[in-house]
Formats: structure tokens, sequence, C-alpha cells
């Protein structure tokens, strides 16, 4: 029995609205939609035609896209420029850029792609709040980062609660948008009940497809896509969502372990994306829903990168790792440092973000400034740094105090 046929009662069906909603007949005024909502100034495709020359030259082109683009949906194919992609090694932030996997593949795609991608996005962002667990925030409107990692700070905080000797489960799978099997991702589309049609378009989007790596203004040769969804697609968070959504599925449903119970409610996962965290009773737990996750990965592609995965205990204890996943008194999820010192963790999201913006404010202040473009530069260099953690974290009074000093002393410098 596969994966998904074990799961396969507790996958929610979408609506009838929603089924029409994907079978419906693209028309031009939903193309022009489309070609509005996509963001100017992005880097072009293989082809090296930007948005901009095709809105320059739109009155002359819309006709023959729009019967370019029911001539694909009809047969079932692209053209073969519109299979192309080019990749484009993006590093992240404050890793070191020798290791590979510290590099964020993204795929540039050409306008006539992203333009049948941006219609078929458009339909299913819609809906998707309708079948997407509460427990998933990604790409969802209406539902924001802070939840995750506040959800986590309350647990923490609120563990006098808690019967159990619980723990959290913080998650890593390795390089989850690029190794998703393309019969997984088509498998769980029909699972959640997707008509025919919508799964024919997602079936020509990734129907031999090739990619070539830029590097230093040089072209790797091409080579074929088999797995992975592309990062530079319009459509793909939202495709990637339903493959995640089928792990939560099981978690949620999953009789062969116990998740955390507080104020009479279990909690069990909360995800961004593919950023996975669980809530379990106890450290019994883990080896079950490690064996689930294992199910899950042999499926769809995605594995786990244990060597990242963290286990933070709400209780003292004197073990060091459990099945092989440390334990740890601190973690950075999601941008903010996890602990349950309530003075650490202040310390450890405030305190840098305090040096730097000092430090900023120090060497702008070297430059003969206006009032006015001081307080500009308080604001985008300054008050943005603070913006993201405020929302997860209560900031105490002595940190208060040391803002207001920093962005006064910046502001009316020099000033009688």
């Amino acid at each position: 029995m596969s994966y998904l046929q074990q799961i396969k009662n507790y996958i929610p069906q979408i609506s009838d609205e929603f089924k029409l909603s994907c079978e419906a007949t693209v028309s031009l005024n939903e193309m022009r939609d489309a070609m509005k909502s996509m963001k100017k100034g992005k880097s072009p495709g293989s082809d090296g035609l930007t948005l901009e020359f095709f809105i320059q030259f739109w009155e002359i082109l819309e006709q023959p896209f729009f019967l370019m683009l029911q001539e694909c949906i009809k047969n079932g194919t692209m053209t073969p420029t519109m299979k192309q992609g080019v990749i484009s090694l993006i590093p992240k932030p404050d890793k070191d850029v020798t290791i590979i996997d510290n590099w964020r593949p993204i795929t540039l795609l050409n306008f006539d792609y992203k333009l049948i991608a941006s219609i078929f996005a458009k339909r299913l962002k819609q809906h998707l709040h309708y079948i997407i667990n509460e427990t998933q925030t990604g790409f969802m409107k209406g539902r924001h980062i802070s939840c995750n990692t506040r959800l986590v700070l309350d647990l923490i905080d609120y563990r006098d609660e808690i019967k159990s000797d619980a723990i959290i489960l913080f998650l890593d799978f390795y390089k989850a948008f690029d190794t998703v099997k393309h019969q997984f991702l088509i498998n769980s589309l029909e699972a959640f009940g997707f008509p025919s049609k919508l799964i024919n378009i997602v079936q020509m989007l990734y129907k031999e497809i090739d990619s070539c790596i830029i590097l230093n203004s040089r072209t790797s040769p091409r080579f074929p896509v088999l797995r992975g969804i592309r990062q530079g697609c319009p459509l793909s968070p939202f495709l990637f969502l339903f493959v995640v959504e089928t792990l939560s599925i099981d978690i949620l449903h999953n009789d062969n372990f116990a998740g955390l119970d507080i104020f009479n409610r279990e909690i069990r996962i909360s995800q961004l994306a593919d950023d996975t965290t669980l809530f379990l009773k106890d450290k019994e737990q883990v080896s079950p829903v490690l064996t689930t996750i294992n199910a899950f990965s042999n499926a769809s592609g995605l594995k786990l990168n244990l060597s990242k995965c963290e286990i933070i205990c709400l209780f003292d204890t004197v073990e060091t790792e459990i099945e092989n996943i440390p334990i740890k008194n601190e973690v950075k999820y999601l941008g903010i440092h996890i602990t349950k010192n309530l003075i650490s963790r202040q310390f450890l999201n405030f305190s840098q973000r305090l040096l730097k913006t000092k430090y900023i404010f120090n060497n702008w202040l070297q430059r003969d400034l206006s009032i006015l473009g001081r307080v500009f530069l308080s604001k985008t260099e300054g008050l943005s740094r603070f913006v993201y953690p405020s929302l997860s974290l209560a900031v105490d009074n002595h940190t208060s105090k040391n803002i207001d000093k920093i962005f006064l002393d910046f502001i009316w410098s020099n000033e009688s």
C-alpha cells in the first residue's frame, strides 16, 4: 500500500467551486490580469526578454500569446524554449559560501512559461485556505511566520501546564524544494481531488524540462530536471504546499505517537513551508515519529537532514540526545533565538541588533545629514531591524530604553 493510500481517508477533497475554477477555460482578461500581477525588474529567462519588453509591445503580442497559451493547454505540451530554465545560485545569508549546500538555486524562466504558471497560481491561491490546514503558514494569505515562533514560545512559557516531559522537535529537510519526486507531486494533487485538467497543466509544466547553471556570466551545458519544484516558478510555492500537507495530515492523524497536551488540546505540528516543528508528549514518541517521516521521505523524495535537526526539552534533562538528535538549550528557529530563559531570550534576539544599528548610525554620522535624512535612515536602517523580532517577542523596558537612546542620539545629533 502506497503512502498516500494509507492516509487517503484523512485527505480533504477540494470543493466543487474549486474544481470549476481549475477547469475553467482561460480567458483573455485572465491572461491580462496574470501579466499585470507579475513583478517588474526581475531577471529574464534563457531568451533574455524581460517583462518590461513584453509590456512595451503588448498590443502587438497579446493575441499571438493568447493563441499560443490556448494551444499549449489544448495539446498538453510547451515549446522547447518554454521548458528551459537558467539556474542562478544565491548565497544564503550568514552562511559559509564555500559550501555548496549554502547556495539557493533560483530558476530563471521565460515570460511565456511564467504567464501560464501565474494564471493557475492565482486560481489555486483563492481557495488554498479551505484545504491547507491552519498549522501551515507558508505562502498562505492571512497567516504569518510569527504564528509559528509564538506557538513555540507560548508552549515553553506555559510549560507548567503540561503534565508530561514534553519535547519540541525541530526538523530540517535537505533541499526540500529540489528533491520532490514529480510523480509524488502529481499523486498528491490527485489525492486531494484535483480535476484532470489542472493535473495535466502541472504535468505539462514539468514534462521534459531542462536547465543550465549560470556562473560568472557563463552557462553550463543543459541537463534534464527529473525532480524538484522550480524555485522561481509562480505556481511552485502552492504545489509544494500540497506535498508537505500530506505529511501534516499523517502527523495529525497517526495513532503511533502522541502529541503535546495543553489546555485540553493536543498540539502536534507547526509548519512554514518545509520548516516543520513537532510537539511530542515525551522522548518515547521520537522513534515512531521518525518512522512516519521516513515513510513520507521514501514516497516524496524529501529527506531529513538529521545533522541539522534539534530538540528542546520543556523540562530539564541530563540526556544530550534522543535518537541521535541533539538536545539543545537554545535553538535558532525562523530567525528567532528560542530559549527557556526569558533574560537570555531577550539578550540573544536584541543585543546584536542594537550593536549593529549603533554601528551603522555612527557611520552615517560621518556625513553631513539633515534631520529629515536622519529620520529617514532611522526607519530604513534602524527601525526595520527590530520589527521582525518584536512580532514574536515582548520588548522589555531595558531593551526598549536602549533602542530609544540609540535612535534619539542619532536623530538629534548636532542639533541644538
